[in-house]
């Protein structure tokens, strides 16, 4: 019997590669789990909410479908942002809503337009649904002891022109680099979708520009529910933009997208005060943290780091040969870093920001390593 062909451009596509079950790893390693150090989501790293356990101990009714609209939840966000409901929509995840995105208002001739390095799945994304994806490389630049990528906006603009959707991670996951709000202005003017994830927002002294839907049809901001309110594996996201866009992206995605124990759990993060606390935390040990690299590298001068306004710090290293060493010194010490392989960050290693004792076993042991001890 004939083996049956996919879609001719699915064969070039590179399967996207998520991070791998700590159990795994654990049994890997010989190293029980709750020794195991994961730095290399993104994730938050504090036990789950007391609210958000509390809700989903009590959860009834789970045999039946949750609402289409997570009514209930986007009536608390609209709240929450001072906008109205009918600027939002729920998502299982926000890459959810990069996908509608694609498949809503790109043709086969259309090409989608970021900057790299950026977030993963706005190309692959772009390339299962068959459409151009370009990317504008940004310059990596080296002052002392830290580095910068420096995106060149007349190059980027010129670009926007031709393109129909436009992508901006807003702090930039892998660097923490924000885009300037002048920039974003200049690019909404075009008429083009332009598109803001902002996925890190809360860990920035920048302000979110989920307002600027009610000035430009044409904008959409994502948000997640997986970073600052720590709900990575509940999968929850939402849009807000026009209602336009809103109605187009509820006419095509599935029907039941958020579950009941997401939309519940979500609801709950919301009102937790120990969420604003936490992202406090988080950001002070981020500053602790890029304080002792810059230790290290006055110390070594063979990487540089970059500033961050998010919740991980991105290292470039003067030679692709040092991060790949020193990822799998980390990992066999159980601590999970991410590293990169694709030419454009080869030299990388980006490391999430953890609980303060684990950040310090982090900076031991690369100490450690740079001094010859791996």
């Amino acid at each position: 019997m004939p083996k049956i062909k996919t879609v001719d451009h699915l064969a070039s596509i590179k399967s996207y590669e998520g991070v791998k079950p700590l159990e795994i790893i654990a049994e890997e390693l010989n190293i029980p789990v709750a020794k195991l150090i994961k730095l290399d989501g993104n994730e938050n790293p504090y036990d789950p909410l007391p609210e958000v356990i509390a809700t989903l101990s009590s959860l009834k009714n789970i045999s039946y479908y949750p609402d289409t609209l997570s009514s209930n939840l986007i009536q608390v966000l609209a709240k929450k942002e001072n906008l109205e409901a009918d600027n939002f929509i729920a998502s299982s995840g926000s890459d959810e809503l990069i996908e509608l995105l694609i498949k809503a208002y790109a043709n086969l001739s259309d090409t989608v337009l970021s900057v790299s390095p950026t977030f993963g799945m706005i190309s692959f994304l772009a390339q299962v649904h068959g459409i151009k994806h370009v990317a504008v490389s940004q310059q990596l630049v080296k002052e002392e002891s830290f580095a910068h990528y420096v995106l060149n906006e007349d190059q980027f603009f010129d670009e926007a022109k031709q393109s129909k959707i436009v992508y901006i991670a807003r702090p930039n996951n892998p660097d923490g680099n924000v885009v300037s709000e002048k920039f974003i202005e200049r690019l909404a003017s075009l008429p083009v979708l332009i598109v803001i994830d902002e996925a890190y927002i809360e860990f920035s002294v920048f302000q979110s520009l989920a307002k600027w839907v009610s000035k430009y049809d044409n904008f959409v901001v994502l948000r997640t529910f997986s970073k600052a309110y720590g709900l990575g594996g509940l999968r929850v996201g939402y849009g807000i933009m026009s209602n336009d866009i809103r109605k187009v992206l509820i006419s095509i995605k599935q029907p039941y997208n958020v579950n009941i124990a997401g939309q519940k759990a979500a609801i709950s993060a919301l009102s937790s005060p120990l969420v604003d606390q936490r992202i406090t935390e988080m950001k002070k040990i981020r500053e602790w943290f890029i304080s002792q690299l810059c230790l290290l590298q006055n110390q070594f001068k063979n990487f540089w780091i970059h500033p961050s306004e998010a919740c991980y710090v991105l290292l470039t290293f003067e030679s692709p040969e040092i991060p790949k060493d020193l990822y799998e010194y980390l990992y066999s010490k159980g601590i999970l870093v991410r590293y990169y392989s694709s030419s454009d960050m080869i030299n990388n290693l980006r490391i999430s920001i953890g609980l303060q004792e684990n950040m310090v076993k982090v900076i031991d042991e690369i100490k450690l390593f740079l001094k010859g001890g791996n």
